[in-house]
């Protein structure tokens, strides 16, 4: 069966237990990012949407343990999605500018429609073969991380092929019998590198970086080496920066870092990469793809 994780929240103890009995399976649906990442008034308000959405799906957890008689949990996603800072700008947007006739359904990250043409600006398939679907229905993609013009801008979006959309977590939780509330495991707080499509073509470069939830006594903080990368050798100078705020806003939680190129050629086809590694282990616990851009070093 399915619930909606409001309406279960909002039944009394033993009417939520009888909604429930005998069934083997309950999805319960919880709508926090969607509702406000997609929405052009509140879309800047969407990484408070995440951390609130994390928070509610703990509380609605413990509530189906401790309420529900709930003994294993899984926890996970329907997509993801892309955000950035900044309204996308005319490079970020697909040169096709008018919306098919063919089209039954267009967004900003693919659009669905019958016959439809090849065209160098989108990936072109087939729901038969990507979804294993019935009739003859065919997508669109644009490409990368661009959206496609005629739908209009925006600063979260969804629905394309980019990992950040397509990766979901999956998290399970099992009741464990004695065992007390003060025992759970604490973690390092998350850092994701704000904005996509960075392309350095001066020898200084500023990444800003995003401490994703407050330090607590569960959530700790963490220092990571931050540089760029060709292969497993940096490019650019490797700078230490810590995350233990514990403030909820979000502008206490960014930080920029300055990363100052070496003086060498590059090719601006090869892949470059930020990382972000844990000051002490050295693991790598983020990283995007840069792309480096000079046309001469500075002694030319």
């Amino acid at each position: 069966m399915a619930v909606n994780a409001e309406r279960l929240l909002a039944m009394k103890k033993e009417e939520g237990r009888d909604l429930v009995a005998g069934k083997k399976v309950i999805y319960i649906y919880h709508d926090q990012i969607d509702s406000r990442g997609e929405k052009t008034s509140t879309e800047g308000d969407t990484f408070e949407a995440v951390r609130k959405a994390i928070e509610e799906v703990g509380e609605l957890v413990r509530f189906v343990i401790n309420s529900r008689n709930g003994n294993y949990v899984v926890v996970t996603a329907d997509h993801g999605f892309l955000f950035r800072e900044t309204p996308p700008g005319e490079p970020d947007k697909s040169k096709l500018e008018d919306k098919p006739d063919w089209a039954v359904v267009a967004k900003k990250r693919y659009l669905l429609g019958r016959n439809l043409p090849d065209v160098d600006e989108a990936y072109h398939g087939d729901t038969k073969v990507s979804a294993k679907a019935e009739g003859d229905m065919e997508f669109w993609l644009p490409k990368a991380a661009n959206l496609f013009h005629f739908a209009g801008g925006a600063r979260y979006v969804h629905g394309g092929t980019m990992l950040q959309e397509i990766v979901v977590p999956v998290v399970t939780v099992r009741h464990v019998k004695g065992k007390t509330k003060g025992e759970t495991a604490t973690r390092h707080v998350g850092v994701q590198v704000l904005g996509v499509n960075h392309r350095i073509t001066t020898p200084k470069y500023r990444f800003q970086l995003l401490q994703t939830e407050p330090v607590s006594d569960r959530v700790k903080g963490i220092t990571l080496k931050v540089a760029v990368y060709e292969d497993n050798g940096p490019v650019t100078n490797i700078e230490k920066v810590t995350f233990d705020s514990t403030s909820d806003n979000i502008k206490d939680r960014t930080k920029e870092v300055v990363l100052v190129l070496e003086d060498r050629t590059y090719d601006k086809e090869a892949k470059y990469r930020l990382m972000l590694r844990h000051a002490d282990t050295g693991i790598e616990q983020s990283s995007v793809e840069v792309n480096i851009d000079r046309a001469f070093s500075d002694d030319f």
